[in-house]
């Protein structure tokens, strides 16, 4: 099975986007998506396949929250109608405070969403910027514990032009859709690596990173 740990955005008015994916073609999605990680699993989820959608949502102020979440749902059933996969939506919600408490919490909310031997896909597009430190921790923790596989990390990214229909304000542009599970897994070789000296850990990291 597939668990799929999303971040939440906390803001409204939210844009659907034809994103262009980095390095992979073969999982270009021809629609548009309002969450990257959607337009990824349009191209990599099969039918009567398992998948756990896990939504991390933070209890905004403005009260976005409720109705970001069942925009996700929405978007994923439609796309999943002609695929015909079993989808199911478990949500975590966590206050938006950055605390030390705050964050083991988070971190133990979605260790408890883990199964054994499932694969794991991330999206940390939206959301508070210390969540994918956490949601490293978690899948660092689901590897060794649950057996899991880190398939993708992925992240939407967009640039923000004026809009010249609306002056003073911005609009997205230029998505692009990033997989950037090697920073993981660059940081756990990273872990194992064993060099006497400062320096010849320095050769090794860049004979690593091919620089």
């Amino acid at each position: 099975m597939k668990i799929v740990f999303s971040t939440m955005p906390m803001r409204k008015d939210l844009t659907a986007l034809y994103y262009k994916a980095s390095g992979k073609s073969s999982v270009q999605y021809d629609g548009k998506v309002v969450f990257p990680v959607n337009a990824l699993l349009a191209k990599s989820i099969k039918k009567d396949e398992k998948i756990k959608v896990v939504l991390l949502s933070k209890d905004d102020v403005l009260g976005n929250m409720v109705a970001n979440q069942k925009a996700f749902m929405h978007e994923l059933d439609q796309i999943n109608e002609k695929i015909g996969a079993h989808i199911s939506y478990e949500v975590v919600v966590s206050p938006f405070e950055e605390t030390l408490d705050r964050h083991f919490s988070l971190l133990s909310d979605m260790v408890d969403k883990l199964e054994h031997d499932a694969e794991i896909i991330c999206d940390i597009t939206y959301g508070p910027k210390p969540v994918p430190i956490v949601m490293f921790s978690m899948i660092n923790f689901a590897e060794k514990y649950f057996g899991a596989q880190v398939k993708n990390i992925v992240y939407g990214k967009v640039d923000f032009v004026d809009d010249e229909q609306n002056p003073g304000k911005t609009k997205p542009a230029n998505p692009v859709l990033y997989d950037v599970v090697s920073l993981y897994y660059i940081n756990s070789m990273t872990n194992v690596m064993e060099h006497k000296t400062t320096e010849d850990a320095v050769k090794g990291l860049k004979i690593l990173l091919g620089l």
